[in-house]
């Protein structure tokens, strides 16, 4: 256990271990992560649906989804693919977990509206072809590694018809200034999240200043088990992350208020959005 802890508390190379599958598949933490999804009064795995609302409104006024091939990427339980369904798109739904598509299609079904769902990880499968819009947002884009990134951007664009777009949304770097790396060790870590009970949670917050990036290193321990998960984040300008669709081959980059959709003058609000565009 000394040789656990001490790798656990050693602090690892960037995107060196990835573990985001652990966080839809294992059956436990899926059906958790879909609580989260759908409680109201809470952002941590899904905006509140109020927020959602405005996000869709905005994507609807500023892109014609009317009658238009729409590809949500990890697009959990469906909150944003149903409304937007609900304005006369075509909807596409990617998502690692089972328990969300299922979800998904089971509002479809009740709604009447037709859609594609598929449990997929669409850094791996390919994408559906002939899409007129891709989405990629609560911060999707920003837990891969810059080689996930390129890729996946390379990627969608190919499978967007000519003037199709992504509206993809980030963390804007300021955010992690003031915050501390950080240690701490809870019995049933977040109620019960994990694991069934009992188990002990240690999480320790690691931070890369040079590469604006953050890592939460989660060490679950049960009786006769256990496992650790890595979340990492990585905080953009608006420019890097202009400058990465640029080099993967999108064109007129706009950045907006990830929440309003509103344009950005001087400050640059902590969410934001870019619409990029294929020629």
């Amino acid at each position: 256990m000394f040789h656990q802890l001490d790798n656990f508390l050693t602090r690892p190379a960037p995107f060196s271990i990835y573990t985001a599958d652990a966080l839809w598949t294992t059956p436990h933490i899926a059906r958790q992560m879909l609580s989260y999804h759908l409680n109201e009064e809470t952002d941590l795995a899904s905006r509140r649906p109020e927020i959602i609302d405005g996000m869709v409104n905005w994507i609807a006024r500023t892109v014609d989804i009317a009658g238009k091939s729409v590809c949500d990427l990890g697009c959990g339980p469906g909150l944003y693919a149903l409304r937007l369904a609900q304005r006369g798109a075509r909807m596409t739904g990617i998502d690692f977990s089972e328990v969300s598509i299922s979800h998904a299609k089971t509002q479809f079904e009740k709604m009447g509206l037709p859609a594609h769902f598929a449990v997929q990880d669409y850094l791996k499968s390919s994408l559906p072809s002939h899409q007129d819009l891709f989405l990629l947002i609560y911060g999707d884009y920003c837990v891969l590694s810059p080689d996930q990134r390129k890729a996946l951007l390379k990627s969608i664009h190919d499978s967007l018809n000519s003037g199709g777009c992504l509206i993809l949304d980030a963390i804007y770097k300021e955010s992690l200034d003031g915050q501390e790396e950080a240690l701490s060790l809870e019995p049933d870590m977040m109620g019960g999240f994990w694991a069934p009970s009992p188990y002990y949670g240690f999480k320790k917050v690691f931070h890369y200043p040079d590469e604006t990036l953050s890592l939460d290193r989660y060490l679950i321990v049960q009786p006769g088990h256990q496992f650790e998960i890595f979340n990492w984040f990585k905080y953009f300008t608006p420019q890097e992350l202009c400058d990465e669709l640029k080099d993967s081959g999108f064109v007129s980059a706009q950045v907006v208020d990830a929440l309003t959709g509103e344009p950005i003058s001087n400050t640059i609000p902590e969410q934001f959005a870019v619409i990029a565009h294929r020629d």
